[in-house]
């Protein structure tokens, strides 16, 4: 080969270099992770999107002003916004900001709160009454426990999906019997909204996201069967184009009989945050998916729109397993088929010290 061709492929080589690290680069400015603390932003009249775009970065809702301001172009928000006070979060995605103006201000009797997908409902809990000044915790469980205690749908009580299992009916050693009942969203509510207010709200709002996505739904399998699979989903990855391939591998595993061997719910049945022990895996619980077949006897957390999409509608794929993307480390995952290529990839995963 000669010099010049030899100049050539490393030049080559380097410029793909740094469009792949230029993507990865860009992905991070446009993302977010949940669980931001809330942020109160007023929009002036007249503001412009680079103008709120440096407000938002400042408070650190978003990572980029530059970001923004191309999206919010893309999105046309300078048309559509309006003044007033919004209630963000830090470190949110650019477009779940952008979301929050389109939705439009906070009226002067009003509060908006924001629940983000995966959290369990004491976590829910924690974190509408983080939001809202005269709800807190123990009233929106007092709604719960009433509930409960009726094992039925009684006028003046939170009033559940008729899919939804009566908490009665679910086996004794269960967490939670209304895990996955309130839909993670960003709600506005009046101010003299009353804990069951609140509550209901969202569990209204999951009928109706659950009903839409039903309409087209490619499988069979019952809502609240979906609703179990779809919160696997939000746990297992965080990444949206995963999730139709995630509940393709749950899917094919179910179809097998094998056991889905899903980390996240032996945690969620152990009661612990992690990391997952060894020997964690040999506790027999409810939700040890390493040691009973099928799907956990409950969700093990609030699933959004798109993991229950995901769940409806899996895509048709090959593959039985999946582990992180350790050389990678954005949350994505390597598939398998066989065994053998699966702990190939573990063992690559190990090799590159996991992903913290």
């Amino acid at each position: 080969m000669s010099r010049a061709a030899r100049i050539v492929i490393a030049v080559a080589a380097v410029v793909l270099l740094l469009a792949g690290a230029g993507g990865l680069y860009v992905r991070w400015l446009l993302g977010g992770e949940a669980g931001g603390e809330p942020v109160e932003v007023t929009v002036v009249a007249g503001a412009s999107a680079a103008e709120i775009g440096d407000q938002l970065q400042d408070r650190e809702v978003v990572r980029s002003s530059l970001a923004f301001r191309l999206v919010a172009r893309s999105r046309n928000l300078d048309a559509n916004l309006q003044a007033g006070v919004y209630l963000f979060r830090t470190n949110m995605s650019v477009d779940a900001a952008i979301d929050v103006l389109l939705d439009g201000p906070r009226g002067p009797d009003s509060f908006r709160f924001t629940v983000q997908e995966g959290l369990t409902v004491a976590e829910t809990l924690a974190r509408i009454a983080s939001q809202l000044p005269h709800v807190d915790v123990d009233d929106l469980r007092a709604v719960l426990d009433a509930r409960a205690a009726a094992g039925a749908n009684e006028d003046g009580l939170l009033e559940l999906p008729s899919w939804f299992p009566e908490p009665n009916t679910l086996p004794s050693d269960i967490r939670e019997p209304f895990e996955g009942l309130l839909f993670p969203e960003t709600y506005e509510v009046l101010a003299e909204a009353t804990p069951q207010d609140v509550l209901q709200r969202m569990v209204d709002q999951l009928t109706t996201v659950m009903d839409a996505v039903l309409e087209g739904a490619a499988t069979d399998r019952p809502p609240y069967e979906l609703l179990v699979m779809a919160s696997l989903i939000e746990r297992e990855t965080r990444v949206d184009e995963e999730r139709p391939i995630v509940a393709g591998v749950i899917a094919n595993r179910l179809e097998r009989g094998m056991l889905l061997n899903i980390d996240a719910s032996v945690l969620y049945g152990l009661d612990k945050p992690g990391p997952l022990l060894l020997a964690d895996l040999e506790i027999d619980t409810p939700y040890n998916t390493y040691t009973r077949g099928g799907l956990t006897p409950t969700p093990i957390s609030g699933a959004g729109r798109a993991s229950i999409s995901a769940a409806a509608n899996p895509d048709e794929v090959s593959w039985l397993y999946y582990v992180l993307d350790a050389p990678v480390c954005d949350g994505s995952h390597v598939f398998a088929e066989t065994l053998s290529e699966h702990n190939q990839n573990v063992a690559r995963f190990r090799e590159n010290g996991r992903c913290q």
